[in-house]
């Protein structure tokens, strides 16, 4: 059983006399006709699970064709059940998600590193540049 609240809505009069006829017609209250409509709407937003693995990377080629940026990427993918993660080898690597587990290599679905840093105009996150850097030197009778 689901606990009910008290809601107050300020609505415009022709949608509470439509509601009202609406709740006639069907020989509902109003308040059953407005919690039966929200639901279905609700439940229309929801997004919709994917059939097969297939579907599933069939979301994941729409999210690499529509982002704009790594974050509009991410996100897409999260809402698909994937992220992308930077391997110690600096391969992209399609995971699941929230589980975090590794996939496949970017390159797989057609995609790769090089490609989407030039597409984005930005290294991926969090990805460090492999440089080697020298210490600074150190002069003898000098303090630092």
């Amino acid at each position: 059983m689901n606990p009910h609240r008290l809601v107050s809505l300020r609505l415009p009069e022709s949608v509470i006399d439509a509601l009202d006829r609406a709740a006639r017609v069907q020989g509902r209250s109003p308040a059953d006709v407005v919690r039966a409509l929200l639901e279905s709407a609700l439940a229309a937003a929801e997004p919709k699970p994917s059939r097969g693995i297939g579907g599933s990377f069939a979301l994941v080629h729409a999210a690499l064709a529509a982002a704009r940026g790594w974050l509009d990427l991410q996100t897409r993918l999260r809402m698909a059940g994937f992220v992308l993660r930077l391997s110690d080898a600096g391969t992209l690597t399609l995971n699941s998600w929230p589980a975090d587990r590794p996939l496949m290599p970017i390159e797989s679905l057609g995609g790769s590193l090089p490609a989407l840093c030039i597409r984005f105009r930005a290294p991926f996150p969090g990805a460090v540049p492999s440089r080697d850097i020298a210490a600074p030197r150190r002069h003898a009778g000098k303090v630092a």
